[in-house]
């Protein structure tokens, strides 16, 4: 996996595989990306599109064209729909921070170290937002 990847290459897709478990507590998939997936930390706002959660501060862990993957204090669940505002930085934008408004859902929960999730969720559209 590439580790310090040009952002324009970012227009690889990928596709985020999961099943549902009988419990709410965490949800497994098998691999199923068929496109290349980055290991990229940006920065992230993240909300439940219900309005059941509390919008918050995070950042990705990975990222590619039909998919994310972040960490957060919050329970979603499996389905719910989501918000994610990803910041990328100048070395990505010619030089500007570029703001772009993700929506999609979740599809996959990892319980990490103690009240943290890992969420993986899908992106269903897009769109950049001024930044300024």
């Amino acid at each position: 996996m590439n580790r310090n990847p040009k952002c324009t290459d970012l227009h690889q897709s990928c596709q985020h595989g999961a099943s549902e478990s009988s419990g709410s507590t965490a949800v497994t998939g098998a691999e199923r990306r068929t496109f290349r997936r980055f290991e990229l930390s940006f920065p992230a706002r993240v909300r439940d599109r219900s309005g059941a959660l509390a919008q918050t501060e995070t950042s990705t862990r990975d990222i590619c064209a039909r998919g994310l993957y972040f960490t957060v204090a919050q329970e979603y669940e499996v389905g719910s729909k989501i918000e994610c505002i990803l910041t990328l930085p100048p070395e990505c934008c010619q030089g500007h921070t570029v703001l772009v408004r993700c929506r999609g859902k979740v599809v996959r929960l990892e319980r990490q170290a103690p009240g943290r999730i890992g969420v993986g969720a899908t992106i269903e559209s897009y769109e950049f937002l001024n930044a300024g």
